[in-house]
């Protein structure tokens, strides 16, 4: 049976998201209609959709379960799907459709952490259709764990806009955004907390003070609401759309994050010819390009690094660059994954 209704479950609903939804609008068949369910509060001023509904369930979290449930079955959902989340979530997804029509498919957009509350899932694996993960890494470790649905275990990464984040002109960019074609810049985007690094980008930023640092996101760790730098340029939040022309602006672009699964940022920022340094996790070995530095836990060996990176001759820079973009068109482009997304997610 073809599905027409599917509603996403989210905890809550983040710039990452929207670039998801985004997505999701174009590709999906016209004649499907899909849902957001959020238990927290939707800015409807800050993210824009056309053909997504959105309905809110602040109410308290024991409740969301139930409410999720009445919901399905009022508006016929014959599929639901989560994007946030993992042991909990899968106890609200399992009482919200269990004995229903409605089946379920839960997907991982991170890397679960080892705990109590993430052990229930190896009772509740067994009540979804399919188990898919963001990152390839993550899949492989589900299939060894969760062994006896590991058919179910199935890899689909969210793809980037290759038509979107593309090389652009550095010079008139340095210009816009006040830096100098001579100047070394360096590019941040996401969260400034701990659990994404913000301990070593705090470190560069004292220790490279002839280096311009370009960061947009919020910043939650109180370390740099306590310094001024006159080395760094900051932006709490910039939509999707206009996030090329801030990373072209840089020769290098970081990312801290310390626990993840295959985000966005490395790969927006390979697809526009810009290179990224990040920590040398495993859910990162698929970024198989000399374009990404991978680096211990190590601020000298972060530093060092970047000081070999500056030091390259600008022809090899060039060629390391195209190279990274090459890979990300091949690996995980929109126009790659269209198709594996429909088919993976509905039939």
């Amino acid at each position: 049976m073809k599905i027409k209704r599917v509603c996403f479950f989210l905890g809550h609903y983040d710039p990452a998201r929207q670039v998801i939804f985004n997505y999701y609008e174009k590709i999906f068949p016209r004649d499907m209609k899909f849902f957001i369910a959020c238990a927290d509060k939707f800015d409807r001023e800050k993210y824009k959709l056309e053909r997504t509904k959105v309905f809110e369930f602040t109410d308290k979290r024991y409740k969301t379960p139930f409410q999720l449930r009445k919901f399905l079955k009022e508006n016929k959902i014959e599929l639901l799907i989560n994007l946030t989340g993992a042991g909990e979530i899968a106890i609200s997804m399992f009482i919200a459709t269990v004995f229903t029509k409605t089946k379920s498919i839960f997907y991982f957009l991170g890397n679960p952490k080892a705990n109590l509350m993430n052990s229930c899932f190896l009772f509740f694996q067994f009540f979804f259709s399919k188990i898919i993960s963001s990152g390839k890494e993550i899949s492989d470790k589900l299939k060894k764990i969760l062994f006896f649905n590991h058919k179910k275990m199935l890899y689909l990464p969210f793809p980037i806009n290759t038509n979107l984040f593309v090389p652009k002109n550095k010079k008139a960019l340095r210009k816009k955004f006040g830096f100098k074609k001579s100047d070394k810049v360096l590019f941040y985007v996401g969260r400034i907390e701990p659990e994404q690094g913000s301990d070593y980008l705090l470190e560069l930023i004292k220790r490279n003070p002839e280096k311009k640092f370009l960061l947009v996101g919020q910043i939650k760790d109180e370390n740099f609401e306590k310094n001024k730098f006159k080395n760094v340029t900051h932006f709490p939040f910039i939509p999707n759309k206009e996030l090329p022309d801030y990373i072209n602006t840089a020769d290098l672009s970081l990312f801290f994050s310390k626990r993840n699964s295959y985000p966005y940022p490395p790969r927006e920022s390979l697809a526009c010819e810009v290179p990224v340094l990040l920590f040398d996790l495993k859910t990162f070995g698929q970024l198989k390009t000399r374009a990404t530095i991978k680096v211990g836990f190590n601020i000298e060996k972060v530093q060092k690094e970047i000081e070999r990176f500056f030091s390259l001759p600008e022809k090899e820079l060039k060629e390391i660059s195209k190279e990274g973009r090459e890979f990300i068109v091949k690996d995980s482009s929109e126009e790659k994954l269209k198709d594996k997304t429909i088919k993976m997610l509905f039939k």
